[in-house]
């Protein structure tokens, strides 16, 4: 008997036909390995974003401070005359330089002669009579430079008539809490100013924190009084002297406070013809005595602002942390 070797590639085999697909190993697989890119990929996001919170609290801060910074310059630029103010005691938050605040007096320009005739004496005075008192409103505050005599005077009142010196009737300003003493020079003048005092004071919302804050005015607070800055931690201040007197334009030494400028002035060998020796205090200073108030001295002011963010930064989990200083030369 002969037999038939059939081979058709089309019939089945007898297990059936191999379906295509996946086993449930390799789908478990697939599911680990997708697990594992997603989680990368969740936590690499999740860096970005952190990384991001960080560099923003950064740089909110860095403006802050720079923006500070810029509002005090502007400040120390306009300064002119005495520079700075000081007075003792000095308590915190009030119109006095120190280490680590300062009060800047700003003149605008505008004054007004004196009336009265040189060689008269005043005592306990509330009251001056000046050339143009419409120059002036109630609640300025007036630099009155009368000769040696160096006095801030709060304008309570004015009396304006026909703004012309020597002439009756007579202009007068009166400065009901800033009384004064003294006699008059041919050089006596009222300049309208402001003084400007930064200070770090407590935070408002947050007494555990503290903010740079402008004070403008003398024993009360005026316009453009406010936080500048929140966050600020530290600000300390140093006032640039030459070390020839005789020549602003040579070498300056920056001093922690006045009273050390004033110190190293009066141990200085070479002194300007018109100063015997110098004081902190402008109201001490005297030009018949040939003693000169330092302030008008300095020709520079060192300002360093240190910064905290207000939260811990996210990466890190501790707070940011901002220093800056610049260094602003005075108008001579």
């Amino acid at each position: 008997m002969r037999s038939t070797l059939w081979s058709n590639s089309n019939t089945p085999c007898s297990g059936g036909f191999r379906r295509a697909g996946f086993t449930l190993i390799e789908l478990l697989l697939a599911m680990a390995i997708t697990g594992v890119v997603v989680t990368i990929m969740v936590q690499v996001f999740s860096s970005v974003l952190q990384d991001k919170r960080g560099g923003d609290l950064r740089l909110g801060l860095q403006q802050n401070l720079r923006t500070a910074m810029q509002m005090m310059a502007q400040d120390l630029r306009s300064a002119a005359f005495l520079h700075v103010w000081n007075q003792s005691p000095c308590a915190s938050g009030q119109p006095c330089s120190t280490n680590n605040q300062i009060a800047i007096v700003i003149l605008d320009g505008t004054s007004t002669g004196v009336d009265a005739p040189p060689g008269n004496s005043f005592t306990n005075s509330a009251e001056t009579r000046v050339c143009d008192a419409s120059l002036f409103n109630v609640g300025d505050l007036g630099l009155l430079y009368n000769g040696s005599q160096v006095e801030l005077l709060e304008i309570t009142q004015r009396q304006t008539n026909d703004s012309v010196c020597g002439t009756v009737p007579i202009d007068k300003l009166q400065h009901n809490t800033s009384k004064i003493s003294g006699q008059w020079t041919a050089e006596a003048q009222i300049f309208k100013a402001e003084i400007a005092t930064y200070s770090l004071q407590p935070d408002p919302i947050n007494p555990s924190r503290t903010v740079l804050f402008r004070r403008a005015g003398l024993s009360t607070g005026g316009p453009r009084t406010g936080i500048v800055a929140f966050d600020v931690t530290g600000f300390k201040v140093s006032y640039g002297i030459a070390v020839n007197l005789n020549t602003p334009a040579s070498k300056l030494i920056f001093y922690n406070t006045l009273e050390d400028a004033a110190s190293a002035a009066n141990g200085s060998a070479v002194k300007p013809a018109d100063c015997a020796s110098f004081t902190a205090n402008p109201s001490t200073a005297n030009k018949g005595t040939k003693v000169c108030y330092v302030g008008s001295m300095v020709r520079a002011v060192r300002v360093t602002l240190d910064g905290q963010t207000a939260v811990p930064l996210p990466n890190s989990g501790v707070p940011g942390t901002f220093s800056l200083t610049e260094t602003v030369e005075l108008r001579r």
